[in-house]
């Protein structure tokens, strides 16, 4: 099924969106996480892979926001960018 031209664009943003908003609400509850449990996080594993999935997530939505962006620029008629 193909998706309307008009629309390809906000349907990678909206995509990537939630993607990072779900990967930052884990990274941050396992941030908060690893202060709580300070016996099980002996040598900081939770914090680095925390802040490594918010890190992602964040890497996650401006690739996502670049490609939506680029989509809509492409699909566009030379004069429509003007």
């Amino acid at each position: 099924m193909r998706m309307n031209k008009r629309h390809e664009g906000q349907e990678i943003i909206n995509m990537c969106k939630w993607m990072a908003s779900v990967g930052l609400i884990v990274g941050v509850v396992l941030f908060l996480l690893s202060f709580i449990a300070s016996a099980y996080n002996k040598d900081y594993f939770l914090t680095i892979i925390s802040l490594s999935i918010i890190g992602a997530s964040m890497f996650m939505f401006g690739f996502g926001l670049f490609m939506g962006l680029l989509t809509e620029t492409y699909h566009r008629g030379p004069r429509e960018n003007v």
